[in-house]
């Protein structure tokens, strides 16, 4: 027994050596860039981790390949997990999503931590009713479908824009005969989304001796310039501006273009993203990590216009067109420069007058349109209300 308490200290010198040594290995390691998410972020389950999986690393040349790995020392626990968002397209890729693929192909996504996959939907109206379903966290839309999404009572909320002025025009083939609006009565007009092609159509036939109701309106989807091609329709109306008259001429098809914005209807954001509000308060920060890499991308390509037009048409063969390469410079004009930044005004004017047009029956709050993500995240995290 004496023999044993006079070794006694000896021993619990030597294990508190070891555990020094043991804490400044783990303490080196948490230096691994990799480390980048939290255990109070809510994607992680700290349950799930077992004893085995958090091992110390001996070996800093092995640290990439055994994370994830566990920290005694920093508070609180840091994990390397990249955050996965689902982005539905409005429409297949076209210059106007430029900012996407930069910040894609530049890995700006990557270095906001965020796993980004973009998504080409089948259907032209489906991108915001995937958000609304949870499938998706992320959707591409305008700001006229929104509001009229909104009256159906979907859980959309406007996080952001990439193109913040309108862009839709009506194109009608020159050898119609079709020179001004009036003369669009007793003809078909093709749309791909019915609500705002009857808000533009109301508006622009305003001042015009007809009405909306002196117009057949024919459903084309995704297919309005081949359904202006192939004399499907007398017009078509929701094209973009500067690419689709360009594409059309390639095709030698010369168009008359009448600008909606050249109407009284209300300035509004022409390409929006829309994210679910009532899982919101899941992804705020996401979503704000997602447009520091589109705003990043949007300033590179302002600045490297030649340069950011090779790296688009090279990642996407299919935007690589003379029409498209063309209309380029005047498609960076019109991208937003601060894509989070909200004007509440134009969401409340645009309401306003929907609703003094008879196109909606009931006005709804700016607040249950449209969220200032980065006021949001400075008030304390406070959740969007209706």
């Amino acid at each position: 027994m004496l023999l044993k308490l006079r070794y006694k200290p000896a021993l619990v010198m030597v294990l508190a050596v070891v555990a020094a040594i043991v804490t400044v290995v783990q303490v080196h390691s948490s230096d691994t860039p990799k480390a980048s998410a939290t255990i109070n972020d809510p994607s992680v389950d700290s349950k799930a981790l077992s004893t085995n999986e958090l091992s110390v690393i001996h070996d800093p040349a092995q640290a990439q390949e055994q994370l994830p790995f566990i920290d005694t020392v920093s508070d609180p626990l840091t994990l390397p997990a990249l955050r996965s968002l689902r982005v539905v397209l409005d429409w297949y890729l076209t210059p106007y999503h430029a900012p996407l693929i930069v910040a894609r192909e530049r890995n700006l996504f990557d270095q906001e931590n965020l796993d980004v996959t973009l998504i080409t939907p089948a259907d032209p109206s489906v991108a915001p009713k995937l958000v609304a379903a949870r499938r998706a966290e992320l959707a591409l839309t305008s700001q006229l479908q929104l509001h009229l999404l909104v009256k159906q009572n979907l859980p959309l909320v406007r996080v952001g824009a990439l193109v913040p002025v309108p862009l839709a025009t009506l194109l009608t083939r020159r050898n119609t005969g079709i020179e001004q609006l009036s003369q669009l009565k007793g003809k078909t007009v093709g749309y791909v989304h019915e609500g705002p092609a009857r808000i533009w159509l109301d508006a622009m036939l305003k001042d015009q001796p007809i009405s909306l109701s002196d117009i057949t309106l024919q459903h084309v989807d995704f297919a309005l310039i081949s359904a202006l091609v192939n004399k499907e329709v007398d017009a078509v109306i929701g094209t973009m501006r500067h690419v689709d008259r360009r594409q059309l001429a390639q095709q030698g098809i010369v168009v008359n273009e009448f600008m909606v914005d050249e109407s009284e209807l209300p300035a509004y954001d022409e390409l929006i993203v829309v994210a679910n509000r009532d899982v919101l308060s899941r992804h705020r920060r996401d979503i704000e990590r997602f447009f520091n890499a589109v705003e990043k991308a949007t300033l590179w390509l302002i600045n490297h216009p030649e340069q950011g037009w090779e790296l688009v048409r090279t990642a996407e063969p299919g935007i690589d067109t003379p029409a498209n390469a063309r209309a380029w410079p005047e498609v960076l004009r019109y991208l937003a420069l601060r894509p989070i930044a909200l004007q509440p005004q134009r969401y409340q004017r645009l309401e306003t007058y929907l609703l003094r047009r008879g196109l909606i029956e009931t006005a709804a709050s700016v607040r249950r349109l449209a969220v200032d993500i980065e006021g949001e995240l400075s008030g304390n995290d406070a959740s969007p209300q209706g």
